[in-house]
């Protein structure tokens, strides 16, 4: 299959969004001379203050250390790229996530839908999204805000479905106006407000149902988060085989339809299931009953990776009790959801019985340690034995008379990783003691609720988003 031919208007970056960042924190040509210092001249060179400032232990620390004066502040923005890679995860940097309940397929189908639902995907803010851009309620409205500004195409991002988000980008599928029209997907940056639009893809190369991973600048060796580059895999299912295919800003076109090498084609229900990908040295995973599917996104023709059958402790769990993360090693994790029990002594005392409980707990099962060695394995599995009980966080009380507890449900759901800030996006459903949207750091074991309410754990087609460590150090010298 021949690769797309470049239309016409593909993979440009619009010019007429605003960003929720001055265009100031992209550059790379701060001159750090020292022009406001007080009037004084400050004997240490940039690169020695750097050198310095990267060998702090937190971005605590660092922030700190830009508020000193302004001269300091240029040279963490000047250096944000070198420091934000030094640094450990920034839990700062989750912004939130974006929701779709009104992803309609067509028109037609769309004029079904009920005229009160906002057809733009909702942006529902954390605390640092309100600190760092002045978001603090949810809005249907802040994604166009910062992409397209004023521009008369705001109904681009109607019925939008979120796809996946890395590093700052994010990733659309576009409304269908007919079936014929194929897949239709854009890359945009919010916090920089640019936006490009791919060329879409059908026909014979419409992909059908498929999961995406995204590869960014930050990506690469030695990384590089202020550059605009980006490439985007799919991995779909033809008729008897599971097919890959990526598109690269580089290029600006898609490349050659490849087959799985390392296994039979994915089932259609799990693929449907796969969800998010983590990006770990250039090659994507996805949670595959006990093991991973990986695919390396590194290359111009993306490539299936041999990964181990299955690991220690890792159980095929249903969908929303499991996903994948990264730990501060920058090693590929599994993380499972499971049921903690406790006794409740007030309705003991009430009901002269124990009564038990159960709270979320969230445990890290395995630990994914790359190979070296050439012998067609890309690593092996190691178990890591690590238990966070959220005991506030109550998920059912059994009652007098009950002796079992559903071993699976609804109710609690793990639904994104964010793998710079190293927090975990979960939602809480009906029958939970506090149902609602959060946020753990795993590093921490800090919880922050961000959404209130039952609904919260039906929202479809959730993507969690969050800001790279270089743009937010930049920032500091622009406030």
């Amino acid at each position: 299959m021949p690769p797309a031919r470049r239309p016409r208007g593909a993979h440009r970056s619009a010019p007429y969004g605003r960003g929720w960042l001055p265009p100031s924190c992209f550059r790379s040509d701060y001159n750090g001379n020292g022009s406001d210092d007080g009037g004084e001249v400050f004997p240490v060179p940039d690169d020695a203050i750097s050198a310095v400032l990267a060998r702090l232990v937190s971005a605590a620390d660092v922030v700190r250390s830009a508020a000193t004066c302004r001269r300091w502040a240029c040279v963490v923005a000047k250096d944000a790229a070198v420091l934000s890679g030094a640094l450990p995860p920034l839990p700062c940097l989750t912004l939130g996530f974006l929701h779709q309940e009104n992803a309609g397929a067509t028109a037609r189908r769309r004029r079904r839908l009920s005229s009160e639902t906002a057809p733009q995907p909702c942006f529902v803010p954390t605390a640092a999204a309100a600190r760092l851009i002045g978001q603090q309620d949810p809005s249907h409205t802040t994604i166009a805000d910062a992409v397209l500004g004023d521009d008369d195409r705001r109904g681009l991002f109607e019925h939008a479905r979120p796809m996946a988000a890395r590093n700052g980008w994010l990733v659309l599928e576009l409304r269908q106006e007919r079936y014929t029209d194929g897949v239709k997907l854009c890359v945009c940056n919010p916090m920089r407000g640019e936006l490009f639009m791919l060329p879409p893809l059908a026909g014979t190369d419409n992909p059908g149902d498929y999961a995406c991973a995204l590869y960014t600048g930050h990506d690469f060796e030695p990384p590089r988060p202020l550059s605009a580059f980006f490439r985007l895999l799919i991995v779909y299912n033809r008729r008897a085989f599971t097919a890959l295919r990526s598109y690269s800003s580089g290029t600006s076109r898609w490349s050659m339809e490849a087959k799985r090498s390392w296994g039979p084609k994915i089932p259609s229900e799990k693929l449907r299931e796969l969800g998010q990908s983590i990006v770990v040295g250039g090659v994507a995973y996805w949670h595959m009953r006990c093991t991973a599917f990986a695919v390396r996104v590194d290359t111009p023709e993306p490539t299936e990776v041999c990964m181990p059958p299955s690991g220690p402790c890792i159980r095929d769990l249903p969908l929303g009790w499991h996903s994948l993360g990264v730990d501060l090693d920058g090693k590929l994790i599994f993380i499972d959801a499971a049921l903690g029990e406790d006794y409740d002594s007030t309705l003991g005392k009430r009901h002269r019985s124990k009564v038990p409980s159960h709270h979320l707990t969230v445990a890290t099962r395995a630990v994914f340690c790359p190979s070296s060695r050439d012998d067609g394995c890309s690593g092996e599995w190691e178990e890591r034995g690590r238990c966070i009980r959220l005991k506030q966080l109550k998920v059912r009380y059994e009652g007098i008379g009950e002796e079992k507890v559903p071993p699976f449900g609804d109710k609690m759901n793990l639904r994104w990783f964010c793998e710079k800030s190293g927090n975990l996006l979960f939602t809480l459903g009906q029958g939970t003691g506090s149902p609602g949207a959060y946020v753990l750091n795993m590093a921490t074991e800090r919880v922050e609720k961000v959404a209130d309410g039952i609904d919260c754990d039906s929202w479809r087609n959730l993507v969690g988003y969050e800001m790279d460590g270089a743009a937010y150090l930049a920032s500091i010298y622009s406030r």
